[in-house]
């Protein structure tokens, strides 16, 4: 196993040098910008000499010179917490690599300030300044930039199997770009931002690590052109306000888009989300305890860990792809939240092989409506007798289940519609009905071509609900 695990890592390496990579040159063409080199202050890159202070006061040096950028240059420089400042920007060249020590000392994390009681991050640990903690650190910044053609190695650095040392670590900042950089064995979550604005992840790869990139309060967000192969959630995250996912690669042994806080403004574009994991998360039981299976393509569930009150608008998800997932798309409103306005279009979902698609609303009070859904195709393997014969279900809670219906099942929403969409399943086995709705004002189906049942009605609804159908038939 460990050697497939290396020879993945080497692999997915292979691929990543190939993508945009900025240049010293071009940061430092203008002869402007004042260049400091960590092996002037005294940093050894041999792999063994620990270097926390003498990065850290190349650092200092270049902030006391009004700003600049910190050179890694070629060699391999063992640390603890760096810790960037204001109007700098850290430069890791190529065959660069910062890596993390083993002395957990060498670590420091953040007063991050108290949590708002009405709308709670959810981070419930004892100690957010020994849970932030991390090889990189950004706290309380503006103007800092982590980019360059190296790379950033965690070493898995895990005391006791906990999750600790995260790998790049922004709070209560603004103006954060992370570019171009490979980020590998983070021993919890690998690029993470908490109260940040205008915070760029453009053109990285993470390998191995827990979450990808995980954000909980920003503002003015982009997530583009990255590769993301983790073991929880490739990106996750909430409270955001103006947010852009675009063109990245994720892969998860969890889940590949997790929304788990109010989010307006949020569009996501032209995305591959593929299962199973590379990389296993240890949530199995002891004789199996990696696993790989990648739970749902994208999840939107504010509240999921807590409540977290506020309204989900405007969310827009268009031309991804979802391959070999439990099942494809989750929407879950929770107490306190409310949501106008979401629309997906142009998705296709293979192999799927849990459970239906969803759109549910269970508290009183949380509820749905302006909900859209066009050109998808989700093709089904679910051969289970343990989904294909579930008759009860319950209100979901962290991830998605069964319910009594193969396609689609839609909760306490005011308006919802389905035009130019193709349901298909593998084999014979299924005996549920293609969709159900309960709670539902309005529904229209409208150019939707589904999989017979035989014996089976497709549609399951009460009389409160009105549908339309049009052009609605069998494949």
């Amino acid at each position: 196993m460990r050697c497939l695990t290396i020879m993945l890592l080497l692999f997915i390496a292979g691929q990543f040098r190939g993508v945009a990579q900025s240049s010293l040159n071009d940061l430092t063409k203008n002869g402007t910008v004042k260049v400091f080199n960590i092996k002037d202050y005294g940093a050894i890159g041999d792999g063994k000499t620990l270097n926390t202070v003498a990065i850290n006061k190349t650092i200092t040096a270049c902030v006391e010179a009004g700003g600049g950028t910190v050179l890694v240059p070629s060699g391999r420089f063992l640390t603890g917490t760096v810790e960037l400042k204001s109007n700098v920007t850290l430069y890791i060249d190529y065959n660069a690599t910062i890596m993390a020590t083993s002395d957990l000392t060498q670590f420091k994390g953040a007063n991050v300030r108290a949590e708002d009681k009405d709308q709670p991050i959810n981070v419930n640990v004892r100690s957010m300044s020994e849970w932030t903690k991390a090889l990189i650190l950004m706290d309380k910044v503006e103007n800092v930039t982590v980019t360059g053609t190296g790379t950033i190695d965690g070493m898995t650095i895990t005391p006791k199997s906990a999750r600790v040392i995260k790998g790049i670590m922004t709070t209560e900042s603004k103006n954060v770009l992370i570019s171009n950089i490979r980020l590998t064995r983070a021993g919890d979550w690998s690029i993470v931002g908490f109260y940040v604005e205008d915070y760029k992840v453009s053109n990285v790869n993470v390998t191995d690590g827990y979450d990808g990139i995980h954000v909980r309060r920003g503002k003015n967000l982009v997530f583009e052109n990255c590769k993301l192969y983790s073991r929880d959630d490739a990106i996750a995250g909430g409270y955001w306000e103006n947010a852009l996912i675009t063109d990245c690669t994720l892969n998860s042994a969890c889940n590949g888009i997790r929304i788990v806080g109010p989010t307006t403004n949020l569009e996501i574009r032209n995305c591959d989300i593929i299962g199973p994991g590379v990389f296993g998360h240890n949530r199995g039981p002891a004789d199996n305890p990696w696993i790989t299976n990648t739970l749902t393509g994208i999840i939107f569930q504010p509240g999921a860990w807590g409540i977290t009150r506020g309204k989900s608008d405007h969310i827009y998800i268009h031309d991804i792809r979802i391959k070999d997932a439990y099942t494809a798309l989750t929407f879950v409103s929770n107490e306190g939240n409310t949501s106008d306005g979401i629309r997906v279009e142009n998705v296709i979902a293979t192999g799927i092989t849990h459970n239906a698609c969803s759109v549910e609303a269970w508290p009183e009070g949380s509820g749905y409506q302006n909900v859209s859904f066009k050109n998808i195709s989700v093709t089904y393997s679910i051969t289970s007798p343990e989904f294909i014969n579930v008759k009860t279900f319950l209100r979901p809670r962290t991830e998605s289940r069964p319910v009594p219906y193969w396609g689609f099942y839609v909760k306490n929403v005011k308006n919802i519609e389905f035009e130019n969409m193709n349901f298909d399943y593998a084999g014979t086995a299924e005996n549920r009905p293609l969709m159900g709705f309960d709670d539902v004002g309005s529904v229209l189906l409208k150019n939707v071509k589904y999989k017979k049942v035989e014996g089976v009605q497709p549609l399951k609804y009460d009389s409160s609900t009105k549908v339309k159908l049009v052009n609605f038939k069998t494949m």
